[in-house]
């Protein structure tokens, strides 16, 4: 005698605009469902390990000119914050 035991999961229905659910379905992974996916993109929020070596290929002149940009925006925010402190 088999007994078959049903977990009952709690579902919820939402909403979504055919846009977003087009842009879902194609970070859909095969066998993926819909909850998975949604639980799989919430998990990785705010997350960098995904993210690591994405400039892995960028020549060392793409960081040296970030090196000077961000100097340069460095730079500019102390000017700005010296003048809201003279006032």
């Amino acid at each position: 005698m088999h007994m078959h035991i049903h977990a009952h999961v709690a579902s919820k229905a939402i909403v979504v605009t055919t846009d977003v659910y087009d842009m879902l379905r194609r970070q859909k992974l095969e066998g993926e469902s819909f909850s998975d996916l949604l639980r799989r993109l919430a998990e990785g929020k705010g997350k960098l390990r995904p993210h690591f070596g994405a400039l892995a290929d960028e020549p060392p002149e793409f960081f040296e000119t970030m090196e000077r940009v961000i100097a340069s925006v460095d730079r500019l925010s102390e000017r700005e914050l010296r003048k809201m402190v003279r006032r």
